[in-house]
């Protein structure tokens, strides 16, 4: 398996699992991966309110949740 086919079926799990943590149904867990696809998970919590991928208020609230997480444990390990 080369480099890119693996790259793209870890983000197909993180895509996975993000949904059932924030309970996405099976459309925007697919816009989700294509944004990690095309973007990288990093680049895609940088950018995640300029995104439009549709999402419940409900759904779009957990994503930045997570994203404040992430960028909390970043700093906590000098990566912010």
């Amino acid at each position: 398996m080369n480099l890119e086919k693996s790259r793209n079926a870890e983000y197909k799990k993180c895509a996975a699992l993000l949904s059932l943590l924030v309970g996405l149904d099976a459309d925007a867990e697919e816009k989700i991966n294509r944004c990690f696809q095309n973007m990288g998970v990093d680049n895609f919590f940088l950018h995640l309110e300029s995104l439009e991928l549709d999402l419940s208020q409900e759904a779009s609230e957990k994503l930045k949740s997570l994203k404040a997480i992430i960028e909390i444990f970043g700093e906590e390990r000098g990566q912010a």
